[in-house]
């Protein structure tokens, strides 16, 4: 009986790698600016996932415990090296995942960095939380989860964020 139990965690566990474990490097990195780091982050962040899973811990939304989780990390070695800063979010991403087109190259880096001006102006956590929801593509609940506040004020900051954002691009035109 034991063995099945295993089993079934190790199925679950592996599902939940295969499934996140891109995203969830492409988040410590973005954080992180470093890529070993955001390999040890990444590695980290699934060992306390195995931990969580074979304790028998229901959960309830994997990918949300597992950004929540990477986050806790990124923040623990902040506080350890206060020098870090996460303000170039898109410009690591970009260089993974721009088209074969040198031209196409030159655009994405052009409004990679453009953005980053854009999301330098707001403060953290409403750049956070934008970013969560519209690089990550994670749901207000997620971002909930992930940020440890309620997703009623999530939904505020996303909104006051937009229209921060819209506001920073009317005075740049």
């Amino acid at each position: 009986m034991r063995n099945d139990h295993l089993q079934s965690h190790t199925e679950s566990f592996v599902e939940y790698h295969n499934r996140y474990s891109d995203d969830i490097f492409r988040f410590c990195m973005v954080k992180t600016r470093d890529r070993d780091q955001a390999l040890d982050h990444t590695q980290e962040t699934f060992m306390k996932f195995w931990e969580y899973i074979n304790k028998g811990k229901d959960i309830d939304n994997p990918r949300a415990l597992l950004y929540r989780i990477a986050n806790n990390l990124v923040i623990d070695n902040y506080r350890k090296k206060k020098d870090v800063l996460v303000e170039d979010y898109f410009v690591s991403s970009l260089e993974e995942e721009l088209t074969d087109s040198p031209q196409q190259r030159m655009e994405d880096v052009i409004d990679g960095k453009q953005v980053i001006a854009l999301l330098r102006e707001l403060p953290d956590v409403t750049r956070e939380i934008v970013t969560l929801k519209f690089i990550d593509d994670l749901s207000v609940a997620e971002i909930a989860t992930i940020v440890g506040r309620d997703s009623k004020t999530v939904s505020v900051y996303l909104h006051r964020g937009i229209k921060k954002l819209q506001e920073i691009m009317q005075s740049h035109e």
